[in-house]
């Protein structure tokens, strides 16, 4: 709906677990339902995140889960090669902390200029925040701090 709150996402492979494997958590569920209905931000996925989702969900999941990316690419928003991401940045984080999965993830979301990661690993990601060239929110926090709708 191109308003100039728009933001460009990542959303941690955790946010779409929580809304389509075994374990549900009412806020990612709610983050990811507001994407796909009224996207008013641009959502960018990663291809290691669309396998790690696929790899961590019960195969009956995977058809919602497929129709929630499509959703999310018929509304302009991405899902990019893992090329994309600069290895090197991807060492410094690990260099400064990170774990690897973190530390790609993190490089991704500074590679495509995300203003906002949302992932449940927060703690992760909180120590280190003064590093990082965007903020990190929960789905909760995320949701709290820009509500969607009118």
């Amino acid at each position: 709906s191109g308003t100039n709150s728009s933001m460009r996402l990542v959303l941690d492979a955790n946010e779409y677990l929580y809304t389509f494997g075994l374990e549900r958590k009412p806020p990612s569920e709610a983050l990811v339902r507001a994407l796909l209905t009224g996207m008013e931000h641009d959502v960018r996925i990663v291809r290691t995140i669309v396998e790690e989702v696929i790899r961590n969900s019960p195969e009956r999941s995977h058809k919602p889960f497929f129709g929630a990316l499509e959703l999310i690419l018929e509304e302009g928003c991405t899902i990019d090669e893992e090329f994309v991401i600069p290895f090197h940045r991807g060492e410094h984080f690990m260099e400064v902390g990170f774990k690897e999965a973190d530390a790609l993830i993190a490089a991704y979301a500074e590679a495509v200029g995300a203003d906002v990661l949302v992932s449940e690993n927060r703690r992760h990601f909180h120590t280190m925040a003064d590093r990082l060239p965007f903020q990190v929110m929960d789905a909760e926090g995320f949701l709290k701090r820009h509500p969607f709708g009118k």
